[in-house]
Parts: C-alpha cells; structure tokens; sequence
C-alpha cells in the first residue's frame, strides 16, 4: 500500500490527478446543461402560456419538446448528484459499522453502482438504436427525430458510471492511507477550508 501511495504522489504524469481534472471539467459542463436546459424549458413553458391565452396559437412541438428536456434534466441532475454522493447511500448500515470498515462498504457500494449503471447505459444504446432505425421519420421538427433526444440515456448512465469509478479510485486510495484531499488542487482545499473557518467564526 504504501509503495503504491509513493508511485502515486510522484509520478510526473499521474493519470489518477488527469481523471479527476476531468470529473471536474465534465461537472461543469453537466451544469451548465442542466442550467440551460432548465431555462429553456421555462421559456417555452411561458410562451405556450402567452400564445394559448392571449394570441389563441402556440407551438405545435414545444409540449413534447418540454417533456423531453425534462428528461434531460432529469439525468443532468443525477449525474450533478452523482459528483455530491447522493444516490446510493447505506447510511442505516455504516451507523453500526467500525470506522475501518465503513470504506470498504463504500467502495463495494461504487463497484455495484459502476456495474448497474454500465449495464443500463449499454442496454439503452441499443434502446437508441433502435429508436433511430424504427423512429427516424417521426419528427420534433424539421429535419430533427424525437430519438434524437434518447441518447441522453447512455450519455447519462455513462456519465454516472464514470462519476463511480473515479469514486471509486479515491475511496481505494484514501483506504490505503492516502490524504482524503488528493488528488484534488491545493487550491480548491484551502479555499473549501478558508470557507468553513469564516462559516465558524
């Protein structure tokens, strides 16, 4: 254990800091979409209102359009959620639990959740294929399919079982005796620290 937290810390290019660099960015991103989605659902959802109510019209596709961003969101919360430790927790258990012990419930609780959600996102690949081979002509709007939007599926389950498995890596490595606060930047920490020391004062 120790050898593997020494190669860890000084390898120059550490793939496990590179894996977390890109949880992070792909956070960002995941909210920013989550955001985006959020808005745009609202607009629409107020412009269905004015144009019904006021002008007697609307926009013929916007109703499933909404129905279909909420799935977006949905997912785009879950795999948010996911960065937060907020879907599988076995709270109940780990209580009764030593210390030493409740790692490695939470690792085997990441492997189950890597393997249940690889599973789902492959499953609703083929979910989307065949949407795209049966459902081609079915249309939103000019030139874009409905099953369009059901690739939000595997990219969410994907997204999900990624989020696990870079969990996964830092409850291994935090098992092994390393610093709860790797492979995140120096930065972040401090400033996380900075910001729980004025929430005291």
């Amino acid at each position: 254990m120790g050898l593997l937290l020494f190669c860890l810390n000084h390898m120059t290019l550490n793939p496990f800091k590179i894996l977390f660099s890109i949880d992070r960015g792909l956070v960002k991103i995941e909210t920013f979409l989550l955001v985006l989605s959020l808005l745009t659902l609202l607009v629409f959802a107020f412009l269905q209102v004015v144009l019904r109510n006021f002008f007697d019209t609307g926009i013929h596709w916007a109703d499933v359009f909404n129905r279909l961003l909420v799935l977006w969101i949905g997912f785009f919360a879950a795999t948010v959620g996911a960065k937060e430790n907020r879907h599988l927790s076995l709270e109940v258990l780990t209580k009764f639990l030593p210390e030493r012990a409740k790692p490695i419930v939470s690792i085997f609780t990441s492997l189950f959740v890597i393997v249940v959600a690889c599973m789902l996102a492959v499953a609703s690949l083929d979910f989307y294929k065949d949407q795209m081979m049966y459902e081609a002509n079915d249309l939103l709007f000019e030139g874009v399919p409905k099953a369009y939007f059901s690739i939000i599926f595997p990219i969410g389950f994907g997204l999900i079982s990624f989020r696990y498995f870079v969990k996964l890596l830092e409850e291994i490595y935090t098992f092994a005796g390393g610093d709860r606060a790797y492979p995140h930047d120096c930065d972040e920490v401090e400033i996380d620290l900075s910001i729980k020391m004025r929430s005291r004062d």
